[in-house]
């Protein structure tokens, strides 16, 4: 009895299935071909900028140490770090007050002595 059942069965599947392969077909579910979307430009020149983050040290060609043939507070400064200059440009303007008075005291003491 049980054979008499299954064969109708297993036939009646069958064609639920093919029928759903059908449909589905028809209706885009499955089988549908690979699809790929591109841009496209019209060619033109352009330029290309690219920056780059890096960590490291600059080291100078050829480096000059200065020091002043005085001290004091320097007010003026004409150059900034990495500027060209050339010999006898000047660079800075120092705080002539402490010399000021010591020019002052030494005329002092000069007409002092004179008298």
């Amino acid at each position: 009895m049980k054979r008499k059942i299954i064969l109708p069965v297993a036939i009646g599947a069958f064609v639920i299935v093919i029928a759903l392969l059908i449909i589905g077909k028809k209706a885009g579910w499955f089988g549908q071909d690979f699809k790929m979307s591109v841009v496209t430009e019209t060619v033109e020149s352009k330029t290309i900028t690219e920056f780059i983050t890096a960590n490291g040290k600059i080291q100078p060609e050829t480096e000059v140490k200065i020091s002043p043939d005085v001290s004091g507070e320097i007010i003026e400064l004409f150059v900034e770090e990495g500027d060209e200059v050339q010999a006898g440009d000047p660079l800075c303007v120092i705080k002539p007050d402490m010399y000021i008075s010591a020019l002052n005291r030494a005329e002092a003491t000069l007409n002092s002595s004179k008298a």
